[in-house]
């Protein structure tokens, strides 16, 4: 488990409170889970940006639509 340190950021105190309900956790968790799904995020689009420059991703087992087989070999 990473080292956890107190820090004081400015939130919207609303905001954090409506994700901490939605979420049912504590408002520190809330915004320990924020930031780890932000990082998460950057992770996926940074993949997502590495296939798009390799060509994209082939059907090879022909399950997409129609449509978007067409858009991914028309760039």
């Amino acid at each position: 488990m990473a080292v956890r340190t107190r820090k004081n950021l400015v939130v919207d105190a609303e905001k954090v409170r409506e994700l901490a309900r939605r979420r049912g956790t504590s408002e520190s968790e809330a915004v320990r889970q924020a930031v780890d799904f932000a990082l998460a995020a950057e992770e996926v689009m940074a993949a997502v940006r590495e296939l798009h420059e390799r060509g994209g991703l082939d059907d090879v087992s022909g399950r997409l639509p129609d449509e978007v087989v067409a858009s991914s070999t028309s760039s």
